[in-house]
């Protein structure tokens, strides 16, 4: 018998014990809601971040008020929108060959021009041989707009099919009008005169 009453008072004391823990935790969790310390805590971290994302949205204004200091060549406007450049030298030519040997360089050139000179009708383009080391270069074309150079590049591509638009310095006047359209010549009909020197040749 004293064992069994010693069992319930050890089972009473227990349950008093958590009760009195539940109670004091019950007790703290609402004088810490009173407690005006924890709300000016609240209240200063709310302006710290009010502060904070006033700063944080201007941090990034420092490389805006900067002044840059960008060529003014990177400055100009693409001509590929339709624009020309402001700097009348600055412009594209289309690269046809890249060689280390400067006599085939020599011999491409002058043979592109007489081939442009009696194949392309609508404009007639110069041929520029420039050295940048290791290599020799042809250039062809003189454009201020980068979509004529990409219509010329495409129309040479049959016998060049290397070629490639490239910026360059460029003659001003030596660039075809707006309104040329670049075309391969037909061939000339022949004529009976023509006929007759073939037939009697064969």
């Amino acid at each position: 018998m004293t064992h069994f009453f010693r069992n319930i008072s050890f089972s009473f004391l227990a349950l008093l014990v958590v009760g009195i823990i539940g109670c004091k935790t019950a007790e703290q969790t609402t004088t810490e809601q009173d407690d005006p310390t924890i709300t000016n805590r609240e209240e200063s971290l709310s302006e710290f971040l009010v502060m904070l994302d006033k700063s944080r949205s201007n941090l990034g204004d420092v490389y805006l008020s900067q002044k840059q200091d960008i060529p003014e060549i990177y400055l100009n406007a693409d001509s590929a929108v339709g624009q020309i450049n402001r700097n009348p030298y600055d412009g594209y030519r289309i690269q046809i060959i890249s060689t280390r040997n400067v006599e085939h360089a020599d011999s491409v050139a002058n043979s592109f021009r007489m081939w442009a000179d009696s194949t392309i009708a609508g404009y007639t383009p110069d041929a520029y041989v420039s050295f940048r080391q290791p290599y020799y270069k042809v250039h062809v074309g003189d454009f201020q707009q980068r979509n004529q150079a990409n219509k010329f590049s495409r129309l040479i591509k049959s016998k060049y099919p290397e070629a490639w638009v490239v910026h360059d310095r460029i003659e001003p006047s030596d660039i075809p009008a707006d309104t040329a359209k670049f075309e391969i010549k037909k061939p000339e009909p022949l004529s009976a005169d023509s006929l007759t020197t073939q037939k009697n040749s064969n």
